[in-house]
């Protein structure tokens, strides 16, 4: 199980299963769930219920300071642990990344 603090970045990933077409795609139990809009977005943590409902943590993620492809029905939601997942930090735009090559 992953261990999530305040402030870390992370993409929601709803549970995935193959639907009566063989689709792999979010689970047919969750699709009707207030989650399953946001499958994909990436937020912050920005606050962390260590009870939750039904001794479950939840996180709060704040999806306001990511640019995300899919259309977010609200800016923040609270998220169980299996639901959400680490997302690496992309490198920003206009910054070089490549080391200088020595040529000798």
């Amino acid at each position: 199980m992953a261990w999530f603090e305040v402030g870390d970045t992370v993409r929601v990933q709803m549970p995935r299963a193959r639907n009566k077409r063989g689709v792999v795609a979010i689970h047919v139990m969750y699709t009707t769930s207030q989650e399953a809009k946001f499958d994909g977005a990436v937020g912050t943590i920005t606050d962390i219920n260590p009870e939750g409902t039904h001794g479950v943590p939840l996180y709060l993620v704040d999806f306001r300071d990511h640019e995300n492809r899919i259309a977010i029905p609200w800016t923040v939601q609270w998220f169980r642990p299996e639901w959400i997942q680490h997302v690496e930090e992309a490198p920003k735009r206009g910054v070089e990344t490549r080391r200088p090559v020595e040529t000798s």
